[in-house]
């Protein structure tokens, strides 16, 4: 099993200084790749591969002492990026989905990820013994705060800046051992919503959904107004966008909180979980975008199935169309609005909340779909797809 954990780094100011200076260097060859390739093809039709890139870095270190105290990996992660900017417009171009989007340069402050890529072998960023600190070269031993053990073998660790200006650093880690929960004998259909975050098929309550940034929104606006209001490049400018930036961590801290402890509560207390299959790039495109994206069903989908798959649950996801307007009882359509809330049944009678409704057709055809009685199925435990949990 495959994880990743994420804890806050605290390093000194010289530390720091170190790791500012490092992402202005590989935003640097990041530019300067991008700029390449870009001419390539503009002057000669001649398409620039990341391996002619990568060969080019030992030159690059020579001629320029400072990237030679950046390990190469870090380098090499940079142009890697640069390559899968390109390899997603041309992918966008041949499927012709809205605007390709050209890879553009980043501007300062716009870089702030480094990549220790083979961590296994200890190569560039390894744990020092005691387990609080990390060993990241040409930076030195930094501080952080393990608020949870590790599990597993490390193989990749990424230092990411925040936009209020934290240092977070995260552990990839693989061979993660699975931990059994003792079985329930119970299982459950969930639909997603923005009324109620998920209505459950077993009857209320539901888990209510928090609307973060919507309880947020006069204080976001208040710290927009005021990067509005100053001038480009004072140091005025500069606190507000931390203050803004911190306004928005603190909203996405409190839904990835709630995220969490919703899978949570439906691991312990269930041993199959049904849940809609969603196309939510879809849906925060339309009239409720806003709301779609306050609720962050991608991300609380994400979390349901690496908790589930660390406690021995299974996650099934079932076709979502015509959930909200079948019958539970009896499987007659009953059309109706996104207005009404209430599902009452013309055939059988049957009167009650319209996204239990749901919860419970999606609780059928998981059973269906175990049963093998549907073709198509799609588990989110499949083990070839990579399964990524935060904590």
């Amino acid at each position: 099993m495959l994880r990743v954990y994420r804890y806050l780094l605290r390093p000194s100011r010289t530390q720091a200084a170190a790791m500012f200076r490092s992402l202005d260097l590989l935003r640097e060859l990041y530019n300067g790749a991008l700029q390449e390739r870009r001419d390539a093809w503009r002057c000669q039709g001649h398409r620039v591969s990341a391996y002619d890139q990568m060969r080019q870095l030992k030159a690059i270190r020579e001629e320029r002492p400072e990237f030679a105290g950046i390990h190469v990996h870090l380098l090499q992660d940079a142009i890697t990026r640069v390559d899968r900017s390109f390899a997603g417009f041309f992918r966008r171009c041949k499927n012709r989905s809205g605007k390709p989007g050209y890879p553009r340069f980043k501007g300062r402050g716009r870089y702030r990820t480094f990549t220790f890529k083979d961590a296994a072998h200890r190569n560039g960023a390894a744990l020092v013994a005691g387990g609080n600190r990390v060993r990241l070269t040409g930076i030195g031993n930094v501080r952080f705060r393990q608020h949870r053990p590790m599990e597993g073998r490390t193989k990749q660790v990424s230092v990411t800046l925040s936009g209020d200006g934290r240092w977070y650093v995260a552990f990839v880690c693989d061979q993660v051992p699975i931990h059994p929960l003792p079985p329930t004998g119970k299982e459950v259909g969930i639909d997603l919503g923005i009324t109620c975050f998920a209505a459950l098929s077993d009857g209320p309550p539901g888990i209510d959904n928090p609307r973060p940034m919507e309880k947020a929104q006069w204080q976001l606006a208040r710290s927009q107004r005021r990067v509005s209001r100053r001038k480009r490049g004072s140091s005025r400018r500069k606190k507000a966008v931390a203050l803004l930036a911190q306004r928005h961590d603190r909203i996405a801290a409190i839904r990835r909180d709630h995220h969490h402890n919703a899978a949570l509560l439906l691991v312990r207390n269930y041993d199959r979980i049904g849940i809609e299959d969603l196309e939510v790039r879809g849906l925060a495109r339309g009239m409720l975008a806003k709301q779609v994206h306050d609720a962050g069903w991608g991300q609380f989908t994400t979390i349901l199935r690496a908790k589930a798959e660390s406690a021995g649950r299974e996650v099934v996801a079932v076709d979502p169309r015509g959930t909200s307007q079948e019958c539970s009882a009896c499987g007659r359509e009953v059309n109706k609005s996104l207005a009404v809330r209430v599902h009452n049944c013309p055939y059988c009678g049957l009167i009650v909340d319209r996204d239990i409704n749901a919860a419970r057709n999606i609780l059928q055809r998981m059973g269906r779909i175990r049963r093998g009685e549907v073709a198509d199925v799609r588990l989110l435990q499949d083990p070839r797809s990579p399964r990524l949990a935060t904590g």
